[in-house]
């Protein structure tokens, strides 16, 4: 059995992406990009988080390391929806600047340029400087737009970790002991545990919208996942795993913009209120485990701002006892959300005043020092002093 790393893992998935996000004799002629110092991180609680479960009064208990990083931050106490309450274009609405309104499931890209085209195409940067990572598996068109003067070229890596698995599963249960793998009913058991974490369940359908990899690398990455998965640092969910990939993406590439989508909240929608809150407590957790990587990576500590929201509320509880479920009301708990920003050069405080999720590609544009041009947000001049 062939042995591979968890590092040399993400490495061999990043290299066969970046492979067909740029044709081969550009990406063999790659100039090193213009760097500044800056570099940034957005994070999602996709999935969907009421205030009520996070920073009411009620719901400080369910996100300890938030509440102790808040001092440390600038919080914005109102972060407005005003698009369409769906997962995909919740998050695109976040990377473009623009309400996106387009197909709920990600079949197709965001209708305008995302962050990552703006700032790789103008800046120069290679394709190993943007990534997105997310536990929703309709994420795969996140890292680009439709847009003709844009799109794949200049689009960021997308993972999707549970993607990896389950094709991982497939493999395992097809090839059986020609795989190297002693006892795969265990595997199977073990990679099911992690992808039936989220509303999506282990049947949920894989879109294939995204770029597949190649064959021989594919094969490789299987005997790698099983010895993964088997492995100390095992995950027993979608999210822990994506932290794991984000992690490793950091310190193998030191990307200056990322998108990291938490997304296992999402299992609300099977009608647990506990399964519901213990999701937002490991997000939480997850959070501060990323910002402690920050600060520990001399890569970006002193030059990291991580800007952490809710892709979405849920509805509000006035017209049913579970309003938890589901997030289409769009009532004020689907749209009022919050955001934390943290980072070196980020002033410590908090802002009443109303933004809006859209507003965060503008912000991350000034501080990546790129201009984002005929977009709906307006970059929050608190983070920008």
């Amino acid at each position: 059995m062939v042995s591979l790393s968890k590092r040399r893992f993400v490495q061999l998935a990043g290299l066969s992406i970046a492979n067909r996000i740029l044709p081969g004799r550009l990406f063999a002629q790659e100039t090193p990009p213009r760097r500044s110092s800056n570099k940034v991180i957005v994070v999602t609680f996709g999935g969907g988080v009421r205030y009520s479960e996070t920073f009411a009064p009620e719901g400080l208990r369910n996100i300890p390391r938030l509440v102790a990083l808040r001092p440390e931050g600038h919080f914005f106490k109102s972060c407005t929806n005003s698009g369409v309450l769906s997962h995909f274009n919740s998050t695109a609405s976040i990377v473009t600047g623009n309400w996106q309104r387009v197909d709920d499931f990600g079949f197709q890209p965001p209708a305008g340029p995302t962050l990552f085209e703006y700032y790789r195409k103008q800046s120069g940067a290679g394709p190993m400087d943007a990534w997105a990572v997310a536990t929703n598996k309709s994420f795969a068109s996140m890292g680009w737009s439709s847009d003709h003067a844009f799109g794949q070229p200049y689009g960021a890596n997308v993972v999707l970790p549970k993607q990896l698995l389950l094709e991982a599963v497939q493999e395992v249960v097809k090839k059986g002991t020609a795989a190297g793998v002693a006892n795969r009913d265990d595997v199977l058991q073990r990679l099911e545990g992690v992808l039936s974490e989220g509303y999506e369940g282990v049947g949920w359908t894989i879109f294939k919208a995204g770029r597949k990899l190649d064959q021989q690398v594919r094969d490789t990455l299987v005997r790698g996942l099983v010895e993964y998965i088997n492995g100390p640092e095992a995950p027993t969910s979608g999210d822990e795993l994506t932290f794991f990939i984000t992690r490793e993406i950091m310190r193998e590439f030191s990307p200056r913009l990322m998108l990291v989508n938490f997304w296992d909240m999402d299992v609300a929608h099977w009608g647990s209120y506990s399964l519901y809150l213990n999701a937002i407590t490991k997000t939480d957790r997850l959070v501060g485990m990323l910002w402690d990587e920050i600060q520990a990576n001399p890569s970006y500590t002193g030059k990291t701002t991580m800007l952490v929201l809710p892709e979405l509320g849920r509805d509000g509880d006035q017209n049913t006892a579970n309003g938890f479920l589901n997030h289409r009301s769009g009532d004020p708990s689907c749209r009022n959300t919050w955001l934390l920003a943290m980072g070196a050069a980020v002033p410590k405080g908090q802002t009443d005043r109303p933004v809006y999720h859209v507003d965060v590609a503008a912000t991350a544009a000034e501080l990546l020092g790129v201009k984002a041009a005929g977009i709906a947000g307006v970059p929050m001049r608190e983070l920008l002093l």
